[in-house]
């Protein structure tokens, strides 16, 4: 759980606190220095961080060095199952530009990161964003698994962009879901795939179609949903500069989404907690 200056510490605490609680997770509160003269200000926010985390088992460190990079080297050397970090909803033009702490850390982390923007009261209703593709995949496992853990309905989102010229409106296609289901094409295999795994958890939700551009329709559902979190697939590749890169949706998710969002790696980086070994338990 990594937390810089208030009151973005605060609401990222708050946040990783109700996953915590919910999947019975060791914390490790980290804080990154700049400078010398901050160390002060970061046992601060160390220890009111604690004080929030009552009840859970609780470590504090501090780093000293670049954040981003510091952030990935602990995250690297002690084995985390979760990271947990703020973001601000308006990003400055250096970070539009260069890319943010969080975005830094989501391209370049190979476990799964949680991004808080917004209040983050609660987790009763996730949004998990499936594109059909197997990046997707562990989104819906590692998405299903928490909203079991904390009693949260899910919405299992698929947009299809562009549109099948067979569905005229969004209205139509709201009603064709059963139809699609129906047919033999990878996306249906994978949408029924997908409420496969709410049905083997005993997790409560639904499937919905939307068309469109898909990060309009996916940030569209989630404000007009009021969902707490959503949860979405990162499609960057791991070699050459693809490896700093992430996935154009996932990007604008990110930058523009007002609530947490849940980033989950591609598949190979996912055996761990998908197998049951990790903080999300196999329920």
């Amino acid at each position: 759980m990594c937390v810089a200056g208030m009151p973005y510490a605060r609401r990222t605490v708050r946040c990783g606190h109700l996953v915590a609680r919910a999947t019975e997770a060791q914390v490790t509160v980290l804080t990154v220095l700049d400078r010398p003269q901050e160390a002060q200000q970061a046992q601060a926010i160390l220890n009111h961080a604690r004080q929030m985390l009552e009840g859970l088992a609780v470590e504090t460190k501090t780093r000293r060095g670049l954040p981003a990079e510091e952030i990935l080297l602990e995250v690297e050397e002690g084995g985390y199952d979760l990271v947990v970090i703020g973001a601000r909803e308006v990003l400055s033009w250096a970070e539009q530009l260069l890319g943010s702490v969080a975005r830094q850390i989501v391209s370049r982390t190979k476990v799964p990161v949680l991004v808080v923007k917004g209040s983050c009261s609660s987790l009763d209703r996730v949004l998990i964003c499936t594109g059909g593709r197997e990046y997707a995949e562990p989104a819906i496992e590692v998405g299903t698994r928490l909203a079991k853990a904390t009693g949260a309905r899910v919405t299992i989102l698929h947009v299809i962009s562009p549109p099948p010229t067979m569905y005229t409106g969004l209205r139509e296609m709201e009603e064709r879901v059963a139809d699609f289901l129906g047919r033999d094409t990878p996306e249906a295999r994978h949408l029924k795939g997908a409420a496969e795994v709410l049905q083997r958890h005993d997790v409560q939700g639904e499937l919905e179609l939307r068309q469109g551009v898909v990060a309009d329709e996916i940030l569209h559902k989630a404000r007009k949903g009021n969902y707490d979190l959503i949860v979405v697939g990162s499609s960057y590749g791991q070699s050459g500069i693809r490896r700093y890169l992430l996935g154009d949706v996932t990007r604008q998710i990110l930058d523009r989404s007002t609530r947490p969002v849940l980033v989950v790696p591609p598949p190979k980086q996912m055996e761990r907690l998908i197998s049951g070994a990790g903080a999300i338990p196999e329920t």
